[in-house]
């Protein structure tokens, strides 16, 4: 068996310990220059293989038609929790098992959703915006004490971002397809954008959910509510900023690739911020440590995080 490891930052994530943990698998390829997945393994097309892939690897996306072209591989071992970047259905009709990382990061995306909105509150973006002079009467922020806050999407992100509100002293409202949690007060999801100060949507991004929050529940929103999110076309983000732009909501918080120009470029209490929600020491190594254990668990057909 070979097991390929493809990540254009694998040799600071490859460690010894973990190729001491993977050697007696197989034989292990770490590449960290990228090209299409099926030209990297087929050196060897009679023998199987296990790919382990960064997704900035591939730019976040493995089409159909890259799947298509892959012999013998047992499984596809995702770096990531998302999985929407590759097409998993084209891999299980070829046989391949998708597996994904969960749950590495929820502490760390859960803090920097809540930090987004924190910026946002105290507006931040517009101290930035007057070259980080403060103004007391222009700048005056708000504070989450006693202010109701709405969830979408009660997953474990979603549900640590309602503890971590609710012990800020903030009265926590959610909406939720599947969960329940006694703790909370679940609402209608109408409600819920009329109801809440501060809205942080968390659904998985796939085709169900792609603009699963209608513009009218959008508009419903009160004029000093925030909304923060660390998910993306689930809601029409240029709507978002037009209502800022209008003084129709209080802010908006996002990431993006390019928050060293939005964040100066849109209007009103903005913050465009880094993809960094994940990025911290904790959560790398618990997503290292889990992808290795997926990896191990391919090698010896037990695929328990497959998602395929």
């Amino acid at each position: 068996m070979k097991i390929y490891f493809l990540s254009p930052n694998a040799n600071k994530i490859v460690t010894n310990e973990v190729l001491d943990r993977l050697k007696q698998f197989g034989e292990i390829i770490v590449d960290e220059k990228p090209q299409p997945l099926s030209v990297i393994t087929s050196t060897d097309s009679s023998e199987e293989k296990i790919i382990a892939l960064d997704p900035d690897y591939c730019e976040w996306s493995v089409p159909k038609e890259e799947i298509d072209k892959l012999v013998n591989v047992r499984a596809i071992c995702l770096q990531s929790t998302s999985f929407s970047w590759l097409d998993i259905e084209a891999a299980k009709t070829k046989g391949i098992a998708v597996m994904n990382v969960r749950n590495y990061s929820t502490e760390a995306v859960a803090e920097w959703a809540l930090m987004m909105a924190l910026n946002v509150a105290r507006k931040v973006p517009m101290i930035v915006k007057n070259d980080w002079v403060g103004d007391f009467s222009l700048h005056q922020g708000i504070e989450f004490k006693n202010r109701v806050v709405g969830v979408v999407g009660l997953g474990n992100i979603g549900k640590r971002i309602a503890e971590l509100c609710q012990g800020m002293g903030m009265k926590v409202i959610y909406w939720s397809k599947n969960s329940n949690d006694d703790r909370f007060e679940k609402v209608e999801l109408n409600k819920l954008f009329l109801t809440a100060d501060l809205v942080f949507p968390c659904l998985a991004q796939n085709e169900e959910t792609k603009n699963y929050i209608t513009d009218e529940m959008l508009k419903s929103m009160k004029v000093e509510t925030i909304f923060a999110s660390i998910v993306h076309k689930i809601y029409n983000h240029d709507l978002l900023l037009q209502l800022v732009k209008e003084n129709k909501i209080y802010g908006y918080a996002y990431e993006t690739s390019k928050s060293g120009e939005e964040m100066l470029k849109v209007e009103g209490n903005v913050w465009a911020g880094p993809e960094q929600a994940w990025t911290t020491k904790e959560s790398l190594a618990r997503d290292i440590e889990i992808w290795t254990q997926n990896i191990v668990k391919a090698a010896q057909d037990n695929f328990e995080f497959r998602v395929n």
